[in-house]
């Protein structure tokens, strides 16, 4: 179970990776840049069509996930991943591109709250090879689409990544073992809180079904929120800041004292990134945190002197600015392992599920306020670099 599903979360985030990574070179299709690297576009516009309908799936999904089965949910994302590589790499139009994506962020949306609550049904162990199969797809799609650009168009090299939802679907069907609980027809309403039981049943026999099911549901997300608050507070804040940062400065963050391109020091940085990530979300089999919040607000100080370099360019050398960018990984993956690991552990095992898939939320909506605030933050330092 452990490789099985450090494979699915690589190949589950692996979409969402090469959007990102392509990021530059998508809104360089539809957007001309000046002397300071500024274009109409940011980078924050595919940000935005990355997460956004992952945060719907995200919303929408405890009130009716439960219902299907794992194996329609994991097909049903593996071919969402694959339509949405045709459809980028095919596209020269800049919406179709940015619908294509979107449709990657809705595979990435479904395959994590189908494979979190997934995770559940497993040995504990399990949840830290997901997270770093997660971490894995970062390092791994930024250095392939890095490395592939040297001797392809980005458009032949996203479209080479059709073979990664092919590998998830064969992994779940053929190497993964499904314990037997996955079979199991899906039960009613699991009060969060024991102690509420009673309560629950009384509003049964007094409301209508309609009514009694949207009031057990909001109930139900209220605890959930209120026992997870602190966990997807930190989420947050470190996603918030972090996007901040890769879609709000990486593209206006060049140097030109050295031969790489800026297209090229823009996926070095995505890179040096996503290996931070992975390092500390496989750090979890070795060592925890529980104050994850220091995270955070280290990660908030990051933005501030990251945007203090966008701004006014005093780094003497990329070296320091790549530095701090695996440091800025290093401090997001730790955030995201130990938080989940936390509500695992914290959290008993008849609601585990659906906090584990209620927590996957809170970093959506921090990179949905980094991908609206990015655009300003671009516009705002480009007004003083032209």
């Amino acid at each position: 179970a452990v490789v099985s599903t450090q494979s699915t979360g690589l190949c589950n985030n692996f979409g969402y990776v090469i959007m990102l990574s392509a990021a530059y070179d998508l809104i360089s299709k539809d957007s001309s840049k000046d002397d300071a690297y500024c274009g109409k576009i940011s980078t924050g516009a595919i940000l935005l069509a990355d997460v956004l309908p992952s945060l719907f799936v995200k919303l929408a999904a405890p009130t009716f996930i439960h219902k299907i089965h794992y194996n329609v949910k994991v097909s049903g994302a593996a071919l969402l991943s694959l339509i949405s590589f045709i459809m980028v790499a095919s596209s020269t139009n800049f919406t179709l591109i940015i619908c294509g994506v979107m449709v990657a962020a809705a595979s990435s949306g479904l395959g994590e709250v189908t494979f979190l609550a997934l995770t559940s049904h497993f040995e504990r162990s399990v949840i830290t090879s997901w997270s770093s199969g997660t971490g894995f797809a970062g390092i791994l799609g930024a250095t392939l689409y890095l490395a592939l650009n040297l001797v392809l168009s980005p458009s032949q090299t996203i479209y080479l990544m059709v073979i990664i939802p092919v590998i998830e679907i064969l992994t779940y069907w053929l190497l993964l073992v499904r314990p037997a609980t996955l079979n199991e027809p899906a039960g009613g309403f699991e009060p969060l809180l024991e102690t509420d039981a009673e309560e629950d049943n009384n509003a049964l026999e007094q409301s209508t079904p309609r009514d009694t099911g949207i009031k057990l549901t909001l109930k139900k997300l209220a605890s959930g929120l209120n026992e997870l608050k602190y966990y997807m507070m930190s989420l947050f804040l470190v996603y918030a800041s972090e996007y901040l940062i890769n879609q709000g400065m990486f593209e206006i963050m060049w140097y030109k004292n050295i031969s790489w391109k800026m297209e090229v020091q823009y996926r070095v940085y995505q890179v040096v990134y996503q290996v931070g990530v992975t390092i500390s979300r496989s750090s979890a089999s070795f060592f925890h945190i529980k104050k994850i919040h220091i995270l955070s607000i280290l990660q908030f100080v990051n933005l501030v002197l990251f945007a203090c370099e966008a701004r006014y360019q005093f780094f003497p050398s990329i070296w320091i600015t790549i530095a701090l960018i695996l440091y800025e990984g290093l401090l997001g993956g730790a955030c995201y392992v130990n938080a989940f690991y936390a509500i695992y552990n914290e959290v008993p095992a008849h609601r585990r599920e659906y906090s584990l898939g209620l927590a996957s939320v809170s970093d959506s909506f921090g990179i949905v306020l980094a991908g609206v605030l990015s655009t300003f933050i671009h516009n705002y330092i480009c007004k003083f670099r032209i």
